[in-house]
């Protein structure tokens, strides 16, 4: 039987199926144990998810399944792949060293990414869309498929509790779906995988824990794609996938740090350099002397930074991470269910605002959220008050040249 791999309809399908093997095909080696998450199911067919951690030097394909909602570090959104990939080549990072250990989370890593996340990102929304949001987003098409002949690359398989997308469809000389490849973040890595006709509806379609259905994102000609040498595609360079072995930032190299939260530690590793020059966004340049192989910071500004390990005349590569101030107010402290919340925000670096989103202080878990295609640094918008009876916070999310990066939370209360 020959087959043939069906051809992307438009640049911009072929645009989101290269975002998604970005996220499958990722590959890497962690420095320490990795945490990662795995679900095994009882003789009942529940399932039951437990931590583990991957073995230091063992080589590994995709991102890291977490569902970083406390530190809001989405891998794609929040984390570059250059981000996530130094991180992991630097064995005092976050993501090794600040484990999230929360009951009822599907959370261990403090670096990773989620199935609705992965959908996002590979659908190139502004921000991050909810499994629930995704099946009432006006851009999603529900579709109304009686053969597997009628599926296109780059629907959706979509329910409450899970998204995932299609990747690959191999015909044979008829015409007929004889393969469908499945693109999805899932425990304990993001994957691509290929199942036959039979396979899929076994896997798909009669799953007693889910009810799929299938749907067509109506913007899918829109996705753009850039290629990056540290997640390099077949027949892209890994040219430029530099990582700086002497000196290294915990978050990782060009990440978001916030302003009077997050200390900035940088490690050296060569021991023949005992000074760290850091240039401020104004461009004025301080030593620092580095203590037990670190040097931790607290930096006063909000802006680009830039580091080298000197000794006289030497110095090292450079690393960067930048420090961000995003702040908002509503118009009050509570609010009766139905109303609608007043924001006003304001970012002083001038970066565009992407999205807002609503979560439970009980168990860190998203509710209600929203993005935005074309918005400025500042202005007002509304939202409307949660539905959530637990206590909530707001937060919104503003994008620069390292990612996305988020406000402080914000208390919204409802009036009983």
């Amino acid at each position: 039987m020959k087959l043939t791999h069906e051809a992307p309809r438009s640049q911009g399908a072929a645009n989101a199926i290269k975002r998604a093997k970005q996220l499958v095909s990722i590959s890497y080696a962690p420095k320490k144990p990795l945490p990662i998450l795995n679900k095994i199911f009882n003789d009942d067919g529940k399932p039951q998810y437990y931590r583990s951690y991957a073995v230091p030097g063992f080589p590994l394909k995709g991102i890291v399944y977490s569902s970083v909602r406390r530190v809001e570090k989405i891998v794609g959104y929040n984390i570059s792949p250059e981000t996530y990939i130094t991180a992991l080549s630097n064995p005092n990072s976050v993501i090794y060293n600040r484990r999230i250990v929360r009951d009822k989370q599907g959370v261990h890593a403090y670096y990773g990414i989620v199935c609705s996340c992965f959908l996002s990102y590979v659908l190139q929304l502004p921000y991050k869309q909810r499994c629930a949001g995704f099946l009432r987003d006006p851009a999603m098409q529900k579709l109304t498929i009686s053969d597997f002949d009628e599926l296109r690359l780059c629907d959706a398989i979509m329910d409450p509790k899970h998204v995932a997308i299609i990747t690959d469809i191999e015909r044979d000389e008829n015409g007929k779906v004889q393969y469908i490849s499945v693109s999805e973040s899932c425990m304990p890595f993001s994957r691509e995988t290929r199942f036959s006709r039979e396979g899929f509806k076994a896997y798909w379609l009669d799953d007693p824990l889910h009810d799929y259905g299938f749907y067509r994102y109506a913007r899918l000609d829109d996705i753009t794609y850039t290629p990056t040498p540290f997640a390099p595609l077949e027949g892209e360079s890994a040219d430029g996938a530099n990582i700086n072995r002497t000196l290294m930032p915990d978050f990782g190299n060009k990440a978001n740090y916030t302003l009077g939260k997050d200390p900035v530690e940088l490690s050296v590793f060569d021991p023949a350099f005992d000074t760290v020059a850091v240039t401020d966004p104004d461009g004025k340049t301080e030593n620092y002397p580095v203590r037990d192989g670190k040097v931790i910071l607290q930096p006063e500004k909000t802006g680009f930074y830039t580091a080298c390990c000197v000794r006289g005349e030497e110095k090292s590569d450079a690393v960067e991470w930048c420090v961000t101030e995003l702040s908002f107010t509503t118009d009050k402290a509570s609010y009766r269910p139905g109303e609608t919340v007043k924001i006003r925000y304001s970012n002083p670096a001038g970066d565009p605002l992407v999205g807002w989103q609503y979560i439970r202080v009980d168990n860190e878990a998203w509710t209600e959220s929203g993005y935005f295609f074309d918005m400025g640094s500042e202005g007002e918008f509304t939202v409307p008050m949660t539905e959530v009876l637990a206590d909530t916070e707001l937060f919104l999310a503003a994008r620069n040249a390292y990612g996305c990066y988020i406000s402080a939370r914000i208390p919204v209360k409802r009036e009983d």
